[in-house]
């Protein structure tokens, strides 16, 4: 797989963890939990947690801050995008889904929560990803949070098919720009 791949599949699964999506037609995301108590996955009850962003036009903004890839001479990952952006709009329903949507959208990339918790617009996350192809990934994200964005970081660490690892470090910013364009 080449180096570019790996990292936008790094990117697109620890979007897909925040409950962002690099496909402009899905995506539920996060909120400010305020003062209410933290929320707790796997254990907890998603139906009941109140933990949404807000409907509009979205832009995440990823950005690589270090990649080592086994086998890979430096000055390819050195070549790499440092980082993308993209826009995206999530509809209502999308924003109303919350917590489960984020759930369902972890599935569709064969992910699942180790740990989840949130609180006071503070997140902490680790979660595994199996493409199926022997390709693993453990990923942990630290941030903040609201009802119109996020500000993470995410370490995660991948191993390819043949048993090559890779270990990307990238920050990953979600913001509301406006209402989606009609």
């Amino acid at each position: 797989m080449r180096p570019a791949i790996t990292i936008s599949i790094i990117a697109a699964l620890a979007l897909s963890a925040c409950g962002q999506s690099s496909d402009s037609n899905s995506g539920a995301g996060k909120d400010g939990a305020g003062d209410r108590p933290g929320i707790t996955i796997p254990d907890g009850n998603l139906a009941d947690a109140d933990f949404r962003v807000k409907a509009g036009q979205y832009r995440t903004t990823v950005s690589i801050q270090k990649v080592v890839a086994e086998g890979l001479p430096p000055q390819i990952t050195a070549a790499m995008p440092k980082q993308q952006s993209f826009e995206y709009c999530i509809t209502p329903e999308q924003s109303a889904a919350g917590l489960e949507g984020v759930k369902q959208q972890m599935a569709k990339g064969n992910c699942q929560y180790e740990s989840f918790q949130a609180s006071g617009g503070k997140v902490d996350a680790v979660f595994t990803c199996n493409s199926g192809r022997g390709m693993d990934m453990r990923a942990t994200s630290h941030g903040t949070y609201s009802d119109s964005g996020s500000d993470v970081a995410v370490v995660g660490d991948m191993v390819m098919a043949g048993g090559k690892s890779v270990h990307v470090e990238q920050s990953v910013r979600a913001e509301r720009i406006g209402d989606c364009a009609k």
